[in-house]
């Protein structure tokens, strides 16, 4: 072909695309491999998962869908987690105290619970009193997990402004420790001690007082000050060793997990505080917060249920019933709501709010850039089969987690009346 003939070629070309308008970007149709779905079992996965090449998504869009995806994923880790730790500590409580049948829940096991300390208490008489003694746990999280949530979730954020810091530190010291020291062993307190005195004690005692109660002598439950040994659960000063956690007068050693700060640096230190939230979309930060939540660990809490006042032998067989009933499966509920926190429902609303949001935009997600494409229809189908019903199923779960955090709470505020 001669080079006229070739640039007359070319230039038939360029007239044809001119004539037939500007031309259009193309638009490459996800192939069937493409259109899978991300296994909603495993977070790390779904973190990694292309949200917006598999299905066309705008960036905005992607970022939505797995934040919601994430959050379903945290929704159902929390309801096996409530189910079985609420279910087995409700279930022992009203078992002892003379409820029996099959809870086939944890909101049915802590609705049995309530019922059983509601009647076991108006069984009590009115001249009794109970009091509950508390040693409240540390609780922590790994230090870095509100930085890789953000960066994980939100694509929308720089590397630098992703980190986040916690209020508050924990972590071995190999130092001197100013706050609180949660020891390994039976350590002297010269401060205040919140969990089990080897020795003289002074303030609440959860289990048998032998010593003194508000001045008076004492061989049994004190509802008051105890001054002398005590049998259980305790909170104030030790004269001997304590076992829990102790919050000094000033810098101590610690031999165990120091909460505060350390003369050193601390070493693993994790967060026992609250993170400060870098800028991140509210989907994600709802997200980031209920993985917190999962993520928390709280020490096992010691209790001590403490009766008095004036009652028959009945009634004060009542009581020990109670007592051993509490003392005993008590702990691992008050753990769980330690962990969740005081805002725990709050949060799973949030979560519940963004999961269903989600499931409603579903349809109108599968876009390319904001501009309809010709896989648009396919990637919607897909959308919907791959999250209408998990989201779905999630929502549902979230309004059952919610309703058993009411029954555990409920649970807690009949035991400590």
């Amino acid at each position: 072909m001669s080079r006229v003939a070739f640039g007359g070629s070319l230039a038939f070309v360029f007239a044809s695309l001119v004539a037939c308008g500007r031309a259009r970007p193309v638009v490459i149709e996800p192939n069937a491999d493409s259109l899978r779905c991300p296994d909603l079992t495993k977070a790390d996965e779904v973190s990694a998962f292309d949200f917006a090449k598999t299905y066309s998504l705008s960036r905005e869009a992607a970022d939505k869908l797995k934040a919601a995806t994430l959050a379903t994923i945290e929704i159902t880790q929390l309801s096996e987690k409530l189910d079985a730790d609420f279910g087995i500590a409700c279930a022992q409580i009203a078992l002892d105290l003379g409820t029996r049948g099959d809870f086939h829940s944890g909101s049915e096991a802590c609705t049995a619970a309530i019922n059983s300390l509601h009647a076991a208490r108006q069984r009590l008489g009115k001249r009794a009193a109970t009091k509950l003694v508390v040693s409240s746990p540390v609780c922590v999280a790994d230090a870095s997990s509100m930085t890789k949530c953000a960066s994980l979730c939100d694509s929308s954020i720089a590397a630098d402004q992703s980190r986040s810091d916690c209020t508050l530190k924990a972590g071995r010291c190999d130092g001197n420790c100013a706050g609180i020291c949660e020891v390994k062993s039976p350590e002297k307190c010269h401060g205040h001690c919140t969990g089990i005195c080897e020795g003289t004690m002074r303030g609440s005692c959860g289990g048998r007082c032998k010593g003194t109660c508000d001045g008076r002598v004492s061989a049994g439950l004190c509802a008051g000050t105890c001054v002398g040994t005590c049998g259980g659960a305790m909170k104030g000063e030790c004269m001997g060793q304590c076992s829990g956690s102790c919050e000094s007068k000033s810098p101590m050693i610690c031999d165990g997990l120091c909460v505060g700060t350390c003369t050193v640096a601390l070493v693993d230190a994790k967060c026992s505080g609250t993170f400060k939230t870098p800028p991140m979309s509210t989907d994600c930060r709802v997200r980031c917060e209920l993985a917190i939540m999962n993520q928390t660990e709280c020490s096992s809490p010691r209790v001590g249920l403490v009766y008095s006042g004036i009652m028959t032998l009945k009634e004060r067989e009542q009581a020990e019933a109670m007592k051993v009933a509490v003392d005993k499966s008590f702990p691992t509920l008050l753990r769980v709501l330690y962990e969740l926190g005081d805002n725990g429902t709050t949060k799973v609303a949030q979560a519940q709010a963004v999961i269903r949001g989600a499931r409603v935009g579903l349809p109108a997600m599968a876009r390319a850039e904001g501009e309809p494409s010709p896989a648009a229809p396919r990637a919607r189908a897909q959308l919907m089969k791959c999250f209408d019903e998990p989201f779905k199923t999630a929502v549902a779960r979230a309004a059952a987690v919610m309703s058993e955090l009411d029954q555990a709470t409920a649970v807690r505020d009949e035991v400590a009346k």
